[in-house]
């Protein structure tokens, strides 16, 4: 884990489930202090504020204005993103925003442009590629044991009826989508970087149940710059909880179960090489880290604005292409998608 000097003093805007997550993971970082807090819900900015010894707003421009910050993490509904992204780079303020970065591709190079024309760091909230079982994973791949790789599955399942989650995620345009642009983006965020390329091409096919104005399955087949081909699921369906990832290689496969564990497979046989069950807080403690010894030091941080972009990108053209019923191509369907 990096070490952060000197003191990075912190505001977050947001204090759902993952806001929570953010302020535990600063509690284990003794050089990052949260200072401000700020939600909408007066009540909710005045528990966690309390919570963290820091103060509470329910405006985060005016956060921006009266507190002295080094960087904001933003976990606000996704519309909101590239609007508080681009008034915490005015106020010369480094950026951690979670994931999905933005809801169009257009806001997140508005994102990007802010924060290098004022000098801040920008990065996106990827988590997983903090875990444990991510590390295993990258050094096992690229340890060439397996050899190449050739394919990826991913599959994932996740809660998506009203009740399951505050009311925001079934607005289309608030969220952006539903289970693709929420947690789907883990899985391209995983697909992308297992496969070492940018997503070019789909072809997809979208659900929506329960008289939902946004999508709550979806199926498809993906195709990478770096020619590697990949399939996905990610369902509501109510099965037992799924996050799953098997990457085929040219001597073997790699299967990385978030509640198994990670398992390599080689002549037939499959053996585990870590347990499942990562926690986590843990990940988002090294993500953190991450963001203030790259806001402090001035290197990029691990998962910046240009990749967080491509995953944006990837679910656009996976929309455009089950709009259309055919396949399509990252650039064209975002062309679609702007017309």
């Amino acid at each position: 884990m990096p070490t952060i000097e000197p003191s990075f003093r912190l505001g977050l805007i947001g204090t759902g489930i993952v806001g929570d997550l953010h302020l535990r993971a600063a509690r284990n970082l003794p050089q990052v202090t949260v200072g401000a807090v700020c939600d909408i819900r007066a009540d909710a900015a005045r528990s966690m504020a309390e919570e963290a010894g820091a103060t509470a707003y329910t405006s985060h421009r005016e956060m921006l204005a009266r507190e002295r910050l080094d960087g904001v993490i933003i976990t606000s509904p996704h519309n909101l993103h590239a609007e508080m992204t681009v008034d915490a780079a005015g106020a010369g303020v480094h950026v951690l925003v979670e994931k999905p970065m933005a809801t169009t591709v257009a806001d997140c190079t508005a994102m990007i442009e802010a924060c290098a024309a004022a000098g801040v760091t920008l990065a996106v909230g990827h988590v997983l590629r903090f875990s444990a079982h991510a590390h295993q994973a990258a050094a096992l791949l690229a340890s060439g044991e397996l050899g190449p790789v050739h394919a990826i599955n991913h599959r994932r399942t996740a809660h998506y009826e009203r009740g399951s989650r505050p009311d925001w995620f079934f607005d289309p345009v608030v969220a952006g989508g539903g289970i693709v642009m929420n947690v789907g983006t883990h899985g391209l965020d995983r697909i992308q970087w297992l496969g070492a390329g940018e997503v070019e091409s789909v072809h997809a096919h979208l659900w929506k149940r329960g008289g939902l104005d946004i999508e709550t399955d979806a199926i498809g087949v993906v195709g990478l710059s770096s020619g590697v081909k990949a399939s996905f699921l990610f369902t509501s369906a109510g099965l037992p909880f799924t996050d799953e990832t098997v990457v085929i290689c040219e001597r073997g496969s790699l299967r990385w179960s978030a509640t198994e564990g990670t398992f390599v497979s080689e002549g037939g046989t499959e053996r585990q090489i870590a347990p499942g069950g990562d926690h986590p807080v843990a990940a988002f403690t090294e993500q953190l880290a991450d963001f203030a010894d790259a806001c402090t030091t001035g290197r990029p941080p691990l998962v910046g604005g240009d990749y967080g972009r491509s995953v944006v990108a990837a679910v656009l053209a996976i929309y455009e292409s089950a709009g259309h019923g055919r396949p399509e191509t990252v650039g064209s369907a975002l062309l679609r998608s702007t017309a």
